[in-house]
């Protein structure tokens, strides 16, 4: 399978949409350490870009991996939501895949190269289990199609952000932080900017979400679901297409 890095036509943009670039921070990130599972399922980096030390070097543009974990989010109902926070109203509309209820993990893979850093892709881990295949995460009246094709499924964004949500946390958020990009979830990734990436865990009630800068920008990016050998989902993942790692 061949990786195309296209990142390094956009790396001096800042990939945060419409605003001043906040103060790099100097937190200590929580960098992934355990070993990974066996990987099987293609395409292989969806797994092997959460591994640090992987490396791809393509065109003669170099780039590196590590992942890190940003907290857990909440899942009550069992019905996630991947898009961008702005258009909550009009595009959150959950996955027809039922998904654990309970708190897990959001991580990032994180992609350095010479000049800077970029998120590469975001997952919910529902599990440790290896994934033994990958499908489109898919909205209701939408239809399977492999995912090495020219189509995708996923969803744009014009604020450079991505969010995982709970379908009952949707319904309580508070639409207008989603709408000002100077308060709510936008100031909260602020102070974890880390140089043309950010992120935040987002408490509101009893209910959270996960927020973190998507690759290049803005874009329109595919979420998938990676199943076990028993047919459980235990990733979601957004590609935020910084590889094209499809079949030509």
């Amino acid at each position: 399978m061949k990786y195309l890095a296209i990142i390094f036509l956009f790396i001096s943009c800042n990939g945060i949409t419409g605003r001043n670039t906040p103060p790099v921070v100097t937190e200590a990130v929580d960098t992934l350490q355990a070993v990974p599972p066996n990987i099987v399922a293609a395409p292989l980096l969806f797994e092997q870009a959460f591994v640090k030390g992987t490396t791809q070097n393509v065109k003669g543009v170099s780039s590196s991996f590590y992942g890190v974990n940003i907290g857990n989010i909440k899942v009550s109902s069992g019905r996630l939501i991947a898009c961008d926070p702005m258009h909550i109203d009009e595009y959150g509309i959950p996955f027809t895949q039922q998904f654990p209820n309970g708190e897990f993990p959001v991580h990032l893979s994180i992609a350095k190269f010479e000049d800077g850093e970029r998120i590469a892709f975001a997952r919910v881990q529902f599990s440790e289990e290896p994934v033994a295949k990958w499908q489109f995460a898919m909205k209701k009246g939408e239809e399977p199609m492999p995912i090495d094709g020219k189509k995708k499924y996923g969803y744009s964004t014009d604020t450079g952000t991505g969010i995982y949500i709970d379908e009952a946390a949707a319904k309580a958020f508070d639409r207008e932080q989603a709408a000002d990009m100077d308060t709510g979830i936008y100031k909260e990734m602020d102070k974890h900017y880390h140089h043309r990436w950010r992120y935040t865990i987002y408490n509101f009630g009893s209910h959270n979400l996960a927020a973190f800068s998507t690759g290049l920008g803005d874009g329109y990016y595919g979420t998938y679901i990676g199943f076990d050998a028993n047919g459980r989902p235990c990733r979601l993942l957004t590609d935020f297409g910084l590889y094209e790692w499809r079949e030509n």
